[in-house]
């Protein structure tokens, strides 16, 4: 987060340093960007730059945090709304994020960051947990297991890590293949699998 002098800074300044780092993290992957583009950039020495924040990861994270915050208190309503239907709730969350993230002025920096994003790469995995929305597991009083085959808190979270990693991949997969109604389809289609299951059942004989 922040530095206290950052935060001191007039909006205008704050708006110019945020510009010239959304621009530098949307044209490499953040293991290649170059803090000395963002200042130049940004018209400001090299030294403001460590005055304001820690590194180029925190400040990353105060970019993303702004986004994830919106779309927690979007789906902090969408609970309520939908009863708590976890299916739902993971379709309206993949429907938000590709509104979010491929629809603005920022989808390079989205883009970059969603094609990188991968298990192996412990360091911007992990940056990105820390700005993504709310896991609907924190909804667990909210969410209704009436219709759901578990029978304890653990057997939501298994089920939340699967739906997390269908809806991160369904994510991702936008920023890689041009037809976002094919890929919203695949993703329904994976939603359906889960929670149907995929193993024929065998009709009882009358």
């Amino acid at each position: 987060m922040p530095k206290e002098t950052f935060l001191k800074l007039s909006k205008e300044k704050q708006q110019k340093v945020i510009n010239a780092a959304k621009k530098e993290f949307a044209r490499v992957p953040i293991e290649n960007v170059s803090i000395k583009n963002i200042v130049e950039e940004a018209d400001i020495a090299r030294g403001s730059f460590y005055q304001y924040f820690e590194s180029k990861e925190d400040l990353l994270i105060y970019i993303l945090k702004e986004n994830s915050e919106e779309l927690n208190n979007k789906l902090r309503n969408k609970v309520k709304e939908t009863n708590g239907n976890i299916f739902e709730l993971y379709i309206f969350l993949y429907d938000s994020m590709i509104e979010e993230f491929t629809d603005n002025s920022d989808q390079e920096l989205f883009r970059q960051i969603f094609i990188n994003l991968k298990s192996s790469d412990e360091n911007v995995f992990d940056l990105v947990k820390k700005t993504k929305p709310q896991d609907i597991i924190e909804y667990y009083e909210q969410i209704d297991k009436t219709k759901l085959n578990i029978r304890s808190h653990e057997d939501l979270v298994v089920i939340c890590d699967m739906l997390n990693a269908i809806t991160r991949r369904a994510v991702i997969k936008n920023f890689k293949d041009k037809s976002k109604e094919e890929c919203r389809k695949i993703f329904l289609q994976e939603i359906e699998y889960l929670k149907h299951g995929i193993e024929k059942k065998e009709e009882k004989d009358a």
